[in-house]
């Protein structure tokens, strides 16, 4: 799936936490990208002997689902849906990513910071990347960020995850891992790249969920849990 951030105005990056402004208006348009392996075959990966399915490197290797596409402005810290007629012509791209699950091989998340469907995988940015995580200590507290992207030094959330947002907005297998002798850190809140943030709600839902997932279960500064069907298993791209 292809995750989009479009604005016309200056925009920064967006904390799901409430200790930072949601002062934010941006466009999100998300528009499903489906491998085409009548042009690249199937690319499985190993680790450890174990195999994983792994996406297309090639962009000509995908078929854009536009008819499966859906816009939104997030605004104030909330998302509404909108039409292709609300949109401004002043508006430019700001952030892009494009991210699969690999269920049920593993519950990891592999990313690009760009549309796979423009740019070659492989020559951009030398193969997908696990979703990963820089750690940002916050200024004058305990608080420590866990700052999502796709060249993160650690796979892991820097301190446990909030049970609101995780497994839904993140799988289990990337939560906070104790450290020996060390203590235990306080989360100040899942920020990052844009474009791979807005794209995470939704894998939490079925595809046809999407709106309502969006509209109803993220409010100001705070994802709300839901009681839906868990949509990584939909996701899932198989022979």
């Amino acid at each position: 799936m292809s995750s989009r951030v479009s604005s016309s105005q200056k925009i920064a990056p967006a904390p799901v936490t409430p200790h930072i402004p949601w002062d934010l208006s941006c466009l999100v348009l998300y528009e499903p990208l489906k491998p085409n392996y009548g042009i690249q075959q199937i690319r499985v990966g190993t680790d450890g002997g174990n195999r994983f399915w792994a996406p297309p490197n090639r962009k000509n290797a995908y078929i854009r689902e536009k008819a499966s596409a859906q816009l939104f402005r997030w605004k104030g810290g909330r998302m509404t849906s909108i039409t292709a007629r609300d949109l401004n012509k002043k508006d430019s791209t700001y952030a892009v990513a494009t991210i699969f699950t690999q269920y049920p091989d593993t519950t990891h998340l592999l990313a690009v910071n760009f549309d796979a469907e423009k740019k070659d995988v492989a020559e951009e940015n030398g193969g997908w990347k696990v979703l990963s995580f820089d750690y940002l200590t916050r200024p004058g507290t305990q608080g420590v960020h866990s700052s999502v992207s796709v060249a993160g030094g650690n796979q892991q959330l820097a301190a446990p995850g909030s049970p609101a947002w995780v497994p839904q907005l993140l799988p289990t297998i990337y939560d906070y891992k104790p450290r020996a002798n060390l203590p235990r850190p306080v989360s100040a809140g899942l920020i990052g790249n844009l474009a791979l943030l807005f794209a995470l709600p939704a894998f939490s839902a079925q595809p046809s969920s999407l709106s309502h997932v969006l509209t109803n279960f993220i409010k100001p500064n705070k994802w709300h849990r839901h009681q839906l069907q868990d949509g990584r298993e939909s996701y899932q791209i198989r022979r």
